[in-house]
């Protein structure tokens, strides 16, 4: 019989899930450590085929991914599943050395109550996915107004030069400020990996 294993609905989860939609963001992160293996841990919400945790060793940078299941449920299911958990963490295994119910209210007591997005977990988000690859880093440092841009060159192909799908994703999962006053508009923002004369008032919704 292969190994499965599934939590009870895990609050802590559901209670951030709960500040990451007050934001309006499908991914959170946070910081876990467990047997001595420090990990960014990324909350992925955005699949409606299923949600996930990924967990990002902080030096190394190998990762393990787990399905949570409604609702909000940590899931290990098959034995090559539970393997990797075990070679993530260091798990011998052993009878009487490992409970899985130990390592979930360990868990548990590392989810913060509220979700904070700051430098720091826009960081760990890009590290596990850049959402927007064409724009590098974290920081915006300018915006590109299309309208403006095709008024003034009106021979410019309109079907192109256009704010892309993933440049609206990376700004609503890092900067949901940026997002609400842009959602509606059709303008780029500019991505840096320091931050720019400009990046302040960008961070506030301050556009114009």
């Amino acid at each position: 019989m292969s190994y499965c294993y599934k939590s009870e609905t895990i609050e802590e989860l559901r209670r951030l899930h709960r500040t990451m939609m007050e934001l309006n963001v499908k991914i959170g992160t946070f910081d876990h450590e467990y047997n001595g293996v420090a990990s960014s841990t990324i909350f992925d919400t955005r699949s409606s085929k299923g949600w996930k945790l990924i967990f990002i060793k902080l030096v190394a940078g190998k990762t393990l991914e787990i399905p949570i299941k409604p609702v909000y449920s940590f899931v290990l299911e098959g034995d090559e599943a539970y393997s990797r958990f075990k070679n993530y963490f260091g798990i011998s295994g052993l009878k009487g050395e490992f409970s899985i119910k130990e390592f979930i209210n360990q868990f548990k007591s590392q989810i913060p109550p509220k979700y904070i997005l700051n430098d720091k977990s826009r960081r760990a988000i890009a590290r596990f996915d850049p959402i927007d690859r064409d724009s590098e880093g974290i920081y915006p440092i300018g915006t590109i107004n299309w309208e403006l841009v095709h008024a003034k060159n009106p021979n410019l192909d309109d079907k192109k030069y256009h704010r892309t799908t993933k440049n609206l994703e990376k700004t609503r999962e890092f900067y949901p400020a940026i997002y609400k006053a842009t959602k509606n508009m059709d303008l780029t923002i500019k991505y840096g990996i320091e931050p720019g004369k400009k990046t302040a008032a960008l961070k506030t919704g301050d556009i114009l």
